[in-house]
Order: structure tokens, then sequence, then C-alpha cells
């Protein structure tokens, strides 16, 4: 009985051996995320679809989405943050909100620091119940579009910021990116980004559109990466994407979708993002429509 009971320890002990190697082996084939944040999909809801599109077809698509989603919406400067309270109140049981009260391409509606403080504080007075995150400054490196001095707009963004921490609200600022050989963003946050926001954003992100970049495509590790080291206390992810060429076809919007929805967490604090600019257009409604049900297929 005493050689059996031997025989028995040493088979028991060879199991648990290759049980420990074969899960080794497998931690090493199929690392953990490198980040620890729960992800953000998202996606982008402006003012184009006005009159084409119902606010009950777009909920509709949100609610049909496999995960709770987070929904940028962009404010146009024409309306106030009132006109805003429907859209958000009916967005806001399926969806996260990330309030834009100004997209870059309105920065310059907003001559001086008090006029943007003032459009911040009035959304936040209308629709801060319904918000998660507030967007308080927009691609701010886009001064070819902006056309204001880099000092100015950080001024304006920092003022927002303040105005939105004040309520113990969420912040994020999203930053353009184009090849460095054209442009380069690290060295315009390194010039122009104040370190309270360096240190205090709990977003940042990067927008990116190959169809404005000839296609490049950049080392999404390596920028990263940097980009966190230059906002260690953020969570950092893709601000903005989108197949927005005259030419882009359901084919290319799907591939350009599974490109960067299925992006690995490049960071410890990688929290995804990517905010599909043209979601309402592409995929509302949602039935029998080709390139929403990739994204929901993307997101299972």
């Amino acid at each position: 009985m005493a050689i059996k009971r031997k025989k028995s320890l040493r088979w028991i002990a060879l199991f648990f051996g290759l049980a420990l190697i074969l899960g080794m082996l497998f931690l090493i084939w199929h690392p953990k995320s490198a980040s620890e944040e729960p992800q953000i999909y998202g996606v982008t809801v402006d003012d184009t679809w006005d009159g084409e599109v119902s606010t009950k077809e777009i909920v509709k698509a949100l609610k049909a989405m496999p995960v709770r989603p987070t929904v940028r919406i962009v404010m146009s400067k024409e309306k106030s943050p009132k006109d805003y309270v429907p859209l958000f109140k009916k967005i806001a049981p399926v969806a996260d909100i990330m309030a834009q009260p100004v997209d870059s391409y309105d920065m310059k509606a907003y001559p001086n620091v008090s006029s943007y403080r003032q459009r911040f504080q009035e959304s936040l007075d209308c629709l801060s119940d319904y918000t998660t995150i507030w967007e308080v400054g927009n691609e701010v490196n886009g001064t070819d579009w902006i056309k204001q001095r880099p000092k100015l707009i950080m001024n304006k963004v920092e003022a927002a910021y303040e105005v939105v921490k004040e309520a113990n609200q969420q912040t994020a600022v999203t930053f353009y990116y184009e090849n460095p050989k054209d442009r380069d963003m690290m060295a315009w946050i390194d010039h122009h980004v104040p370190q309270k926001l360096r240190q205090g954003l709990d977003f940042s992100f990067i927008s990116y559109y190959e169809d404005d970049n000839k296609g490049y495509q950049p080392d999404w590790k390596s920028v990263f990466q940097v980009f966190q080291d230059k906002f260690p206390q953020s969570k950092v992810g893709m601000g903005e994407c989108g197949n927005t060429a005259d030419s882009a076809t359901t084919a290319s919007k799907i591939a350009m979708m599974r490109h960067y929805y299925r992006q690995p967490a490049y960071t410890e604090h990688y929290v995804g993002g990517y905010f599909w600019w043209n979601w309402v257009q592409d995929c509302v409604p949602y039935e029998n429509n080709r390139v929403s049900q990739e994204l929901n297929h993307i997101l299972k």
C-alpha cells in the first residue's frame, strides 16, 4: 500500500506541475490587457442629422448596442444649452454622455476667456444631471482652423476646466494628431499645455482621421506611451475617428471600424474611446445596416 501511495503522490505532483506550466504558457501567449481601466466604446452625435433622423431612432440604435456606449454630443454654437435638454434627457438612460459645448470649428466664435467660460457654465447649469464627461477642449491644437493663438486657446480651455472641476465633474481634452513630419502634436503639448491640465485632466484623447493624412498609419503603441507620459494622471484613448472621405464605401467604413475599435490597450490607463464621428449618418437607423451591424459585432 505504501508503494502505491507513493506512486499516486508522484502522479498528483506531476499533474499539478504540468498544470502550472500550462498556466504560465497561457499567460505568455494570452497576456493580460495592458490597461486596468474599464473600456469606453464611444460614438458621436452632432446636429447634421437634424430633420433627417429622429431622436427615437438614435435611442433605438444605442439600445441595440451590446455594451453601454459613451456618446459625444456635439453642441452647435447656434443653439443654447437649454435647447439640448430634451436630447440629453432621452439619451442618458441608454448611454453615458460626453458633452462637447464647443467644437474646434466653433472655437473662434468665443473670442475671449469669459465668453468660453460662460458657454460651459450655462451648459453645466442645464445639462450636468445627464453628463458623465465634459470635453473642455476639442482638437485644441488645430490652430489652422481655430484661427486663434495657442495661448488664448489654452487660457479658454483652462477656464472651462476650472468651471467643470468646481462642479466636481469629469474633464477631457482632445488633441488632433497628424503625421509628425507635417506637425508635431507632442511638441505642441510641451510648449502650450499648462501643468494644471497635464496633471489634472481625467481624460486626454487623440483624434485621428486617415482620410486627412493620406492614409498614414501611426505607430499607436509608441504614440500613446509618449502621450501617457505627458498626462500621467489621465485616462487616455482615441477621441475621434471615422471614414470621412467622399469616396468612403460601406466596405471601407467597416474595415476602418475594425481597425480602430479593435485596438489593444496601449498603456495602463488606456480606455479606448474611438467616438466614430459620422455614427448617426453611418449607423442610424440600425436595422438592416451593415455598418451598424459590424460595429455591434465588434463590441460583443
